[in-house]
């Protein structure tokens, strides 16, 4: 087995093969002729084969050293490579970045133009998108599972540093032939016993405790018939007029290209946001850096106005404990 042989051997060999001479090979490499002609038959001797034979004042390879040559260029064009590849990775040029996103900010809100920006940086490093709740996200960004979240809340999580994208007063979105459509101002108490459809409590708590206790300061009941997961499939029970929901404002101009109308809600004073999210000790990492830049680069310019956003949900940690329990 060729245990002393290193990488270094093989550039010399390949060198030497190039311009078949040791002086010649020797000043390319910037070293000794007696050392370099001195690690070749050490090399000769390792394997057991002659890789040279005299030729003129030169050298020429023999067949095997030939059939060496062949094989030594394929590996140090693989190391090379493979070098390349981990300063890629390192610099943030390569590589493969996993983000989670929030289900809905897909269509809404700066997540599409984050990926963009991103994009516009590093245009070699491949994107994994999962979709994954605010909780889920904080979770699994603990566990490196992945390097950034997008999602609906700020994370609690010291470990976890964010920023805010985007805020959104919060409105109504129905269906145009709806009978509230045509009222030149929605109250809450207009709401009371239209069927209210969701996303799940489970996910936007906050938003589901400030729409209730909204509606009880105008004296009104939201009747929340269900809670759809799919923000897709809730819309189109919108479109069809078997419901109402509340969303942001940012997305009345696809509402109404999707047979829809957003309007605001007089006396709902609830702000969405969306923030991005990553661990405090990642940021100076290429790969999340580059996201950061990119985050700020395409978020809201008017976040600088002072208003109420959505608190995050309890933490993680004390949801796990209860479960247990």
């Amino acid at each position: 087995m060729i245990r002393a042989m290193e990488l270094r051997h093989l550039r010399y060999f390949v060198t030497i093969a190039e311009v078949e001479s040791f002086r010649r090979a020797a000043e390319r490499l910037h070293v000794s002729q007696s050392p370099l002609s001195r690690q070749m038959q050490d090399l000769e001797e390792e394997m057991g084969v002659e890789l040279f034979e005299p030729e003129g004042r030169g050298i020429k390879l023999t067949a095997a050293g030939r059939s060496f040559a062949e094989r030594a260029r394929n590996i140090l064009a693989s190391v090379d490579a493979a070098v390349d590849e981990a300063k890629g990775v390192a610099e943030g040029r390569l590589g493969t970045v996993a983000i989670g996103f929030e289900t809905g900010t897909t269509f809404m809100g700066a997540l599409l133009s984050l990926v963009a920006a991103f994009r516009r940086r590093t245009p070699r490093v491949g994107l994994q998108l999962a979709p994954l709740s605010s909780v889920e996200q904080w979770a699994a960004l603990r566990q490196g599972t992945i390097a950034f979240g997008y999602g609906a809340y700020a994370p609690t999580d010291d470990a976890l540093d964010h920023l805010e994208m985007t805020r959104d007063r919060l409105g109504l979105l129905l269906s145009p032939d709806h009978w509230l459509a045509r009222l030149k101002t929605i109250r809450l108490r207009d709401i009371e016993g239209e069927r209210v459809i969701l996303q799940p409590r489970q996910l936007y708590p906050r938003l589901h405790a400030d729409l209730i206790a909204a509606a009880r300061e105008e004296g009104a009941t939201l009747r929340v018939t269900a809670e759809v997961m799919d923000l897709e499939a809730l819309m189109a029970l919108v479109a069809i007029g078997d419901a109402i929901t509340f969303v942001g404002e940012n997305i009345s101009d696809m509402a109404a290209h999707t047979a829809m109308t957003w309007r605001p809600v007089e006396g709902l004073r609830i702000n969405l946001s969306e923030f991005v999210t990553w661990r405090a000790k990642d940021a100076s990492t290429a790969v999340v850096k580059a996201l950061i830049e990119s985050a700020r680069e395409v978020r809201s310019p008017a976040l600088g106005e002072a208003t109420r956003v959505l608190p995050g949900p309890p933490r993680p940690r004390r949801a796990a404990r209860r479960k247990r329990d």
